[in-house]
């Protein structure tokens, strides 16, 4: 009885020991693959590593420096355009400076001496902005009927035009007529009314 039982503890021993072994075997694998998966992990497809490069790496396409990243064109585009109209309208408004008035007589519309002479002078200053417009007030004095002063105040206009023209000018000329309805002078004397009997020049930018 007693050599039985000595037996059977001995196997058991045995077999635990076995048991033992296996599972210390087992875990060594595990161990080893997984240290191997983590050494030797699979490679990326071709176009991933380009995605990650492009992530990581230096962006394709753009300067390194900020200088060479300076906006170029547009802006500097615009600020000439700008000084281009500021020097346009200097020029129109210089000129606009030399064009006198010119002044009739009583229900006239003959140019004078002194109306030639102011004409002769506005011709040399529209000359040098030949590109502008040159529009030709026609007005009159207070006295007559308001469709009467209509007709006198255009042919007075239309006199300056005439005389212009002969004087060589390119600018487009329009011509109007105001009659008496935008004097310049509201007193009833003959002084008021001389400065109401006139063709006026202005200048506008063509269009």
């Amino acid at each position: 009885m007693m050599e039985r039982r000595g037996k059977a503890l001995s196997w058991m021993g045995v077999v635990g020991l076995v048991g033992m072994l296996a599972v210390v075997g087992c875990a060594k694998k595990s161990v080893v693959a997984t240290t191997s998966g983590a050494e030797a992990a699979p490679s990326k497809p071709s176009g991933e590593a380009k995605a990650d490069q492009g992530m990581d790496g230096p962006l394709q396409g753009l300067s390194k420096s900020p200088q060479d990243e300076a906006v170029k064109g547009p802006p500097m585009m615009v600020a000439k355009a700008n000084e281009a109209e500021i020097a346009a309208r200097r020029a129109r408004e210089a000129a606009q400076k030399q064009l006198a008035d010119i002044y009739f007589a009583f229900d006239k519309w003959a140019l004078t001496d002194e109306g030639k002479k102011n004409l002769t002078q506005s011709a040399e200053a529209l000359k040098q902005v030949a590109n502008l417009k040159l529009l030709i007030e026609g007005h009159c004095d207070e006295r007559g009927s308001r469709e009467y002063n209509l007709v006198l105040g255009e042919k007075r206009a239309r006199e300056a035009e005439r005389f212009l023209l002969g004087l060589g000018i390119t600018n487009k000329v329009v011509v109007t007529s105001y009659g008496k309805e935008r004097p310049v002078c509201t007193e009833r004397d003959e002084s008021c009314y001389w400065k109401n009997r006139r063709a006026h020049l202005v200048l506008e930018d063509a269009k």
